[in-house]
């Protein structure tokens, strides 16, 4: 079972000079084995909300034997340059759901 980390997701718009804006989305989520793969993906259909970015956690099991041991994995997700003004993110396990603002810069 995938478990999403809350307190490790953060969202900012990256203006970093010479370059596009860059909405940036990162997070932990810990799984029960190693070998696990995850990744987060732009939801498609979006919600009705414009405004709020939707981000689904895909993950793999391992294939074949894993070890027992409960692994955290690091998430980035980035678009450059947001199709929106975004003021929220929010990740959704298909269990759990985190939504959280998305700062003006970093």
């Amino acid at each position: 079972m995938t478990v999403l980390l809350r307190n490790t997701f953060k969202a900012w718009i990256d203006r970093a000079p010479g370059a596009p804006p860059k909405l940036v989305m990162v997070g932990d989520v810990r799984v029960p084995t190693d070998g696990w793969q995850a990744r987060l993906t732009r939801r498609s259909p979006q919600g009705i909300n414009p405004k709020i970015l939707i981000l689904d956690v895909n993950t793999q099991r391992p294939g074949g034997e894993a070890q027992e041991a409960i692994t955290t994995i690091p998430l980035r997700y980035e678009e450059s340059p947001p199709q929106d003004e975004y003021g929220q993110v929010m990740i959704a396990n298909g269990k759990a759901e985190i939504v959280v603002r998305v700062c003006g810069s970093n």
